[in-house]
């Protein structure tokens, strides 16, 4: 019998935390050994190579896979150099990339070490091709969006003043609006099949409805995208697992007038009895709110340096989902979300390129 290769130190604690609990997901093992998930499954691939591992019967579901619904854009973002005078040619700089509140929720979770599939609607357009482009290149699957040969790609356009908060802005989700129930249908075993579902209520409400219904025991996440949107969503919004949501979203949602922290959590209190399992409310510089049946509480800003608050939200969401698969505690996951969406902030772009599961460990040193 072949001798097998020596283990290395760092091969020895995952074989080790394997043999302890070999129904751990690849998230909760890097979350114990304090590293990546993408560095586990590369040394889980060495143990399987050199004997330790027979195959991949060591856990259920190796790969968490996380599926995102939802829209895909070009972000056009124009940020003032001077106080915003209307009506009015106001200087500043001019910026595109892409961008769309699901796309972005999958970049950031891309970015984290997740597999993410991303079903949204994609033009025939130079647009479209951006975002093909960039989703390729930052590890997002594709395979599974709907494709239209008559609708251009969905558009959002953007003006910032100077501290980075948004002005004012228009959205186009023609394509999105378009995508017909029968797509998602074609997907059902993709859906069926995914840890977590995550939607924007960038989504025309039968699509959301049909989600929902069609997977009433899956934990799906709700990012209601805007009080525009969320006004389609009261009659749906206690059939989602999680939501996370600002201050002005949670207040129509569960029909509460925000004026206090107090009322803050009044309105989770109510979201809670809708249904939903997890409420993450944002409030900007105070932070974030949190609450379920068994937990609630605050968790301050985590911001240091703010460029562009636009994708905030969108990378807290994520972390979200990344402490949903690790199994985290809600706190520890508002907490983790907190970081990311600080990471978020302090880039021009939508998504930070230089967020990581590194950084955001680096990030938390910091903040101890």
């Amino acid at each position: 019998m072949r001798k097998k290769k020596a283990m290395t130190d760092i091969e020895s604690d995952v074989h080790h935390v394997i043999l302890e609990n070999p129904m751990l997901s690849q998230i909760e093992i890097a979350h114990q050994l304090n590293m990546s998930r993408t560095s586990v499954s590369v040394h889980i691939s060495n143990l399987t190579k050199k004997g330790y591992i027979l195959g991949r019967s060591y856990v259920i579901g190796e790969h968490e896979h996380v599926v995102v619904i939802g829209a895909a854009m070009i972000d056009l973002y124009g940020k003032s150099f001077n106080p915003l005078i209307s009506n009015d040619s106001n200087p500043g700089r001019i910026v595109m990339h892409p961008g769309g509140v699901s796309r972005n929720i999958s970049e950031n979770l891309a970015r984290l070490g997740i597999q993410t599939s991303l079903i949204t609607s994609l033009g025939n357009d130079s647009f479209s091709e951006i975002i093909r482009r960039n989703c390729l290149e930052v590890g997002i699957n594709l395979s599974h969006s709907y494709e239209s040969k008559t609708d251009p790609s969905t558009m959002y356009v953007a003006i910032l003043d100077t501290n980075g908060e948004m002005n004012l802005a228009l959205s186009d989700t023609t394509a999105i609006d378009n995508m017909p129930k029968s797509h998602l249908e074609s997907k059902e075993v993709i859906l069926e099949n995914a840890d977590i579902l995550v939607v924007d209520a960038s989504l025309p409400y039968h699509l959301m409805e049909y989600i929902v219904r069609r997977f009433p025991e899956h934990r799906i996440v709700l990012d209601p995208v805007s009080i525009g949107k969320a006004k389609q969503l009261r009659d749906l919004v206690g059939k989602f697992h999680t939501i996370k949501c600002n201050k002005l979203e949670a207040a129509y949602l569960s029909s509460t007038n925000i004026e206090s922290l107090e009322d803050v959590k009044l309105a989770g209190q109510r979201l809670l009895a809708k249904g939903i399992t997890q409420v993450f409310i944002t409030l900007g510089a105070d932070g974030v709110y949190y609450c379920s049946t068994e937990s609630s509480g605050f968790v301050s800003s985590k911001a240091k340096s703010i460029v562009n608050v636009s994708g905030g939200g969108d990378a807290f969401t994520a972390g979200v989902v990344y402490g949903m698969l690790g199994k985290m505690a809600i706190n520890d996951i508002a907490e983790f979300a907190s970081v990311a969406s600080a990471i978020s902030l302090e880039s021009m772009l939508t998504v930070n390129p230089e967020l990581s599961i590194e950084k955001v460990r680096e990030y938390t040193q910091k903040e101890k």
